[in-house]
């Protein structure tokens, strides 16, 4: 298992992400019209995005990420008011993780706020390929329109033992009365 390190594109966000391993969290690419929204909204979609709209995502418990510095320039968003908590900096508008709620062991980090050495290595090769009737083109693998069987028993699988363990907490992401440590922007 591999620490990484978390950051912002412009540095003023910094954290670990710990023990980050394919065994210990779930490697995707997502094509939904959600992630495609979110990296319209922060800007700079080409950068966030691959060709066919894809966000390049690892999976993993809250547990594992600690934020060491620039917490105050963390900043949040939902699509929906019940959608996924999808939150960012406000210096460089960089994604940093997507999460459920503080009760749910799902943080969904993008790799392009994840370095370090052997990073390819911890976070091993794609497991599955999502919401592709989202995708822009023909992505080269072909992603599931929805969600594969194998994808659903990878996640619930990882959710409910992290659950079970108890590694939804602690988390950066929520206080201890549940709610999102940066108020969810409204969108207009």
């Amino acid at each position: 298992m591999t620490d990484l390190s978390l950051q912002c594109d412009c540095g003023a966000l910094k954290g670990t992400v710990k023990n980050v391993s394919p065994k210990k969290g779930n490697h995707m690419v997502c094509y939904c019209d959600d992630c495609q929204g979110f990296a319209k909204y922060i800007g700079n979609e080409e950068k966030w995005l691959d060709e066919f709209g894809g966000t390049d995502l690892f999976q993993l418990a809250p547990s594992q990420v600690e934020i060491h510095q620039g917490t105050d320039q963390l900043r949040c968003m939902r699509m929906t008011p019940k959608g996924v908590y999808r939150f960012y900096t406000a210096c460089c508008h960089s994604p940093i993780v997507n999460t459920i709620s503080r009760k749910m062991p799902f943080a969904g980090i993008p790799l392009t706020a994840l370095q370090g050495e052997g990073k390819d290595a911890a976070v091993g090769p794609v497991k599955c390929y999502v919401m592709g009737k989202f995708a822009k083109g023909t992505p080269p693998t072909y992603p599931h329109p929805k969600f594969s069987f194998a994808s659903l028993v990878a996640v619930m699988s990882f959710m409910l033992k992290n659950k079970i363990q108890g590694n939804n907490v602690p988390t950066p992401f929520f206080n201890d009365n549940g709610q999102a440590v940066a108020k969810p922007d409204k969108r207009d």
